[in-house]
């Protein structure tokens, strides 16, 4: 509870806020947490008598509409999740020129806390830990919400161990024009966890998350953040320009594979990361598989893991042109001599290969004489003047039983190479994985994809079961997410354009037909309630 002790010194008795009634329901309580962006104050509703947490924002942003704006959409945001490990909002509003939000009061620690206490933390914690960090996140990237701020200090932990994620003050819908300057140029995140592509061009969306997600694991392994420097600005330079190491450079004794899992989390091109939070989250489960087994090295869970490359360099020596933007990147900072560029230029030139001159004969000496003795005495010229034939038939017979031989030797090693693809359908990947070794085979993982069947067993194989293949090739499966999860907005006290809105984002349809109801705290033509009902989880 250090942290919570230093939060709550923050809170001083001569607070004004502290004892105030917002909105004639929520009274303020003890200051225990302070953001740039707002004050979060213990709190209580004086109607349901419950603890409430209250996000208060700071005085001298009010006046700004941008930060307005900003805040307010916490609450839609964060109104559309209805999931376990969802920091719940309950209330939005504004009382006297004081902006606040009603959320879930969560007591307990932070991640921040844990990791201060317990890291380096052993693999299969750190992973349990991110889980449920990755199922919240999987939620929102399901209802088209990205966080923007994954750090520890938003993950909230509950004394029986439940696992919030908290502040999706920076979220907003995923979008063509999503930008991180949207504030006077002001860079919204944590610098420690932006992601490259947040520092460079402002686009964000779920991989900008994983990426988050992945240096909390690294952090989490090692005890430090992956990238120091004497300034934000040098931070934010570094997640541009460097990788984030491997774990094991710290904790030697971690397995490749776990390298590889935060290697392929933080791959600073987006397009190798997982495409969003469900999937990392299936990549973290495998993990955490081979550990609770006590696998030491698996190379093809490592092959599988690491991010590939996009693009191979052909052998002509021809440099392939890169994308527009990150030829801008390199021309904007051409003066900047710590500046990495794209190509590897530290690498030998490509060099195509050129048939060799032949070579000059050396000058030898003249053979030694040669004896000649006397020539035979020649027999009887054949009536006809022809000379002696010498029957080939023998050596005819020879090669071809030579050619029939190797063919026959090279048919049965071609047919001792021929293999079946087992039916793999419904298995665990490392029961197929068993299944395939013993065919001789291979297994790679495609893109996972959600689908009725159980979540973390194969939907199909490429090529199908059945085909015929040669022993050593590789056969790439399909793993199902299982059902696509939706979670009904909820809708109560809103207009039926927004009720309209907050649902078609959540990929549902508001039917024609409505029936108006009577209700004693909903004013007239807003929404009572929905059927299903709002938090439902559906799949």
């Amino acid at each position: 509870m250090e942290d919570a002790v230093e939060r709550n010194d923050t809170g001083r008795a001569d607070d004004p806020l502290i004892g105030r009634v917002l909105d004639g329901r929520y009274q303020v309580g003890e200051q225990v947490a302070r953001g740039g962006m707002a004050t979060v104050y213990r709190g209580q509703d004086l109607r349901l008598e419950r603890t409430v947490a209250i996000k208060i924002m700071h005085a001298g942003l009010v006046d700004d509409p941008e930060f307005v704006a900003r805040f307010e959409r916490e609450a839609r945001s964060a109104a559309r999740l209805s999931h376990h490990n969802v920091v719940s909002v309950f209330d939005q509003g504004a009382d006297r020129g004081t902006l606040f939000l009603v959320m879930e009061y969560v007591p307990g620690i932070t991640l921040r806390d844990v990791i201060r206490r317990d890291a380096p933390m052993d693999p299969g914690k750190a992973l349990g830990l991110i889980e449920p960090v990755l199922a919240a996140l999987a939620a929102a990237h399901g209802a088209g919400i990205i966080h923007r701020d994954v750090k520890p200090e938003n993950v909230l932990i509950a004394p029986d161990g439940r696992v919030k994620v908290a502040d999706f003050g920076l979220a907003r819908a995923v979008n063509a024009e999503t930008q991180h300057t949207a504030t006077g140029g002001v860079l919204i995140g944590t610098v420690s966890y932006l992601s490259p592509e947040l520092v460079v061009d402002g686009k964000a969306d779920a991989r900008s998350d994983v990426y988050a997600a992945g240096v909390l694991i690294y952090e989490m392994l090692t005890g430090v953040k992956p990238h120091q420097a004497d300034s934000p600005i040098q931070v934010a330079y570094k997640h541009v320009h460097e990788d984030i190491p491997a774990p094991s450079a710290r904790v030697p004794e971690l397995p490749a594979y776990v390298d590889a899992l935060v290697a392929r989390a933080t791959a600073r091109d987006r397009d190798l990361r997982p495409s969003d939070a469900r999937v990392l989250l299936h990549q973290v489960r495998r993990v955490r598989q081979a550990l609770d087994h006590g696998v030491v090295d698996d190379p093809e869970l490592v092959a599988d893991l690491l991010p590939s490359t996009r693009r191979d360099v052909e052998p002509t020596g021809v440099i392939p042109r890169e994308d527009d933007d990150v030829v801008d990147e390199v021309y904007n900072h051409a003066l900047d001599e710590d500046f990495t560029a794209p190509v590897d230029l530290s690498k030998p030139p490509v060099v195509v290969p050129v048939s060799p001159a032949p070579r000059p004969v050396a000058a030898t000496a003249p053979p030694p004489p040669v004896r000649r003795e006397p020539p035979p005495i020649a027999a009887e010229p054949r009536p006809n003047g022809t000379r002696p034939r010498r029957s080939r038939r023998g050596l005819y017979l020879l090669v071809g039983v030579l050619v029939l031989a190797l063919l026959a030797g090279f048919g049965a090693w071609h047919l001792g190479r021929q293999a079946t693809v087992p039916s793999v359908e419904n298995l665990t990947v490392a029961q197929a994985k068993v299944k395939l070794q013993k065919a001789g085979l291979k297994l790679r993982e495609g893109t996972p994809e959600y689908s009725e069947q159980t979540a973390d067993t194969i939907i199909r194989s490429s090529p199908k079961s059945g085909s015929g293949v040669t022993k050593g090739d590789t056969i790439t499966v399909i793993v199902s997410l299982g059902p696509e999860i939706s979670t009904v907005p909820r809708t109560r006290g809103k207009s039926v354009d927004e009720a309209r809105a907050l649902l078609e984002g959540a990929k549902f349809t508001l039917a024609d037909a409505t029936n108006e109801v009577y209700d004693e705290t909903v004013p007239a033509g807003q929404v009572v309630k929905t059927s299903p009902a709002g938090g439902l989880v559906l799949t």
